[in-house]
């Protein structure tokens, strides 16, 4: 695996891609993976490069108040962050405190194509050894800097029925082992909801400590004007915490210890964030459109008809497509304006609404079909459409027009009329042909027939099957009923249950895009597939899983190393794909698939 990964990045060095394959512009980051330490412990700092790896090494500055015991290690990763691929490179350095108190990690350098890089200081305290208590139930740790929840919006002030996105970002350590993840989002009563596609998930250095980010995004549109507030948003989760126990065990504390889980305390979390003030305005009445139907975003408008020659009273179908960014759902219908009042008739119209991206707000189109009728010979074409919308981003109202569609009408100089007969109605009447006789010869010598045996009514096994029939039917229905009464209460029994053949249906789709060429849906959607799998066998949510702890995991529930190490491959093998163009073939692809599916069948024995 590592010479695949070192052949694909020399591939990229060598086809000129270098640092700008991933990005215009690179970023040096500095993190530790705590800022508060005692005496004797050792603290890692990691300074990381984003965007570049034909880099030369950082350069690490005079450290006061540390030793450094080892380093740098060095790791290149792939990340994947809003969608964007970069390729990440880490040194990780072991520093020793030398004392107890405050000190301050300066910033490191590097130089690369003529500019300077410099990463920001990390203030670090050191403080006493704490000594052992006996009896701790608890553990002693900082929460706060372990991990928090954040809930904001992109903006303070919006029109109503204006798009406002909004952030819940939950903040912890990274490696930190959390479990049992549960958000309660705020209420949103005077908005419109829409999610936001589905959790991202990235890495991110605030004060000084990388931590991982799992961030949830809703559209919302607000239905009324004045202040409006956001309540705040709930969060609970497990920190799973190893303590050391404070007996020895002559059997072996270790191994005895985690095998009965004794020494894995969980700790519970709750938090809550802030709540959100917002001001919404009201849309201006001054030059408002008469057929303004309260839409508010920006959009394109684009007109067909349908056939484009007909007849007097022949339908034409016109269809009308808007698309853009806003609330699609609610747009109302454009207005159809034709020259004579008696020149069409009209018929209801038909709506279909496609949500096409859900990144960056709700983007889509709304497509309108429209029948009508042409009623006389002199009409030259259809009637002018016309859409308006008010544009937050300048506060102006807009107005789409579609100029009338050529068309030609026709009046037919003559009916034919239709008529209905019946050739040799004389000849065929009555005439009745025999095909063969079937009288056959009555039977007379009856007593002839003998008994041919015991009748299948009073045979034993047919009697046993009439008996035991009923009894095995209402056993089946109690156990159909108490298996679908179990998938309605028991959770982490239906999500095991649904595991297998949910994951199966998402290979189904995972395939037709190995036909369709699309190589970074396929691996994204494939290593989707094995990570849900694994979280709805083990009840987790699917967010907990990372491919730094998905590991660990499986080794805690007894799954063989040889297939944990075949899954990290394979997932591994998925997030790297997705940014090597020169990998992604049709072969390597079907390749790939059979492995998961490999991967799955030996998941589903194993769990």
């Amino acid at each position: 695996m590592k010479l695949f990964f070192t052949f694909v990045i020399s591939l990229l060095l060598l086809t000129g891609y270098s640092g700008r394959a991933f990005a215009e512009e690179i970023r040096l980051t500095a993190s530790v993976d705590n800022a508060m330490i005692e005496v004797g412990n050792y603290v890692r700092l990691t300074i990381e490069i984003h965007g570049a790896f034909d880099t030369d090494q950082p350069k690490l500055p005079e450290l006061e108040g540390f030793s450094k015991q080892y380093g740098p290690s060095i790791t290149t990763q792939t990340r994947i962050i809003n969608n964007a691929v970069s390729i990440n490179r880490g040194f990780t350095y072991m520093l020793v405190p030398n004392g107890i108190g405050k000190y301050s990690i300066p910033p490191a350098t590097l130089k690369y194509k003529g500019k300077t890089y410099t990463t920001d200081p990390i203030e670090i305290e050191v403080v006493e050894r704490k000594p052992f208590e006996k009896k701790r139930e608890k553990p002693d740790m900082d929460i706060n800097k372990k991990l928090f929840i954040e809930l904001t919006t992109d903006k303070n002030e919006a029109y109503i029925y204006e798009q406002i996105i909004l952030s819940f970002k939950f903040f912890f350590q990274k490696g930190l082992p959390v479990e049992d993840l549960n958000y309660v989002p705020p209420s949103t009563k005077s908005f419109l909801a829409e999610r936001l596609g589905d959790e991202r998930r990235y890495e991110e250095v605030r004060e000084g400590i990388l931590y991982s980010v799992i961030e949830l995004q809703t559209a919302l549109f607000p239905v009324v004007s004045g202040t409006l507030e956001i309540p705040p948003a709930n969060f609970k989760c497990n920190i799973i915490v190893r303590q050391q126990s404070s007996r020895r065990n002559p059997f072996g504390e270790s191994l005895f210890d985690e095998f009965l889980g004794r020494n894995d305390y969980r700790y519970p979390v709750e938090r809550e964030t802030n709540s959100i003030k917002l001001e919404i305005k009201s849309l201006p009445e001054k030059d408002k459109p008469d057929d303004f139907a309260d839409a508010v975003g920006n959009f394109t408008m684009d007109v067909t008809a349908k056939p484009a020659k007909v007849n007097v009273g022949d339908p034409i179908t016109v269809t009308i497509k808007i698309a853009g960014k806003g609330n699609i759902k609610t747009l109302g219908e454009p207005l159809l304006k034709p020259e004579g009042e008696d020149d069409y008739k009209f018929y209801s119209t038909e709506a279909k609404t496609t949500i096409t991206d859900k990144e960056a707000g709700i983007r889509g189109e709304k497509v309108f079909n429209k029948v009508i009728e042409p009623q006389h010979e002199n009409i030259r074409a259809t009637p002018m459409v016309s859409f308006s919308y008010f544009d937050p981003v300048i506060g102006k109202y807009q107005n789409i027009t579609h100029e009338p569609i050529p068309i030609s009408v026709e009046n037919p100089e003559t009916e034919i009329p239709l008529r209905f007969t019946l050739k040799d109605t004389e000849r065929t009447k009555g005439e009745v042909k025999i095909l063969t006789k079937d009288i056959l010869p009555i039977m007379t010598n009856v007593d002839s027939f003998n008994n041919q045996g015991r009748g299948i009514l009073k045979r034993p096994l047919f009697l046993g099957f009439i008996f035991c029939t009923p009894i095995l039917l209402v056993l089946f229905c109690t156990y159909l009923q108490r298996h679908r009464d179990r998938l309605q209460t028991d959770t982490s029994y239906a999500r095991k249950k649904r595991a297998l053949p949910q994951a199966k249906n998402q290979l189904e789709n995972t395939k037709q895009m190995i036909r369709s060429e699309k190589s970074t849906e396929f691996y994204s959607m494939l290593a989707k597939t094995l990570t849900e799998l694994v979280a709805d066998k083990l009840n987790l949510p699917p967010a907990s899983l990372t491919s730094n702890n998905i590991g660990d995991t499986l080794d805690r529930r007894g799954v063989p190393p040889e297939t944990v190490v075949e899954l990290k491959e394979c997932l591994e093998l998925c997030d790297h794909a997705r940014f090597s163009s020169a990998s992604n073939t049709t072969d390597q692809m079907e390749s790939v698939f059979k492995r998961a599916e490999r991967i799955i069948e030996l998941l589903e024995k194993q769990l």
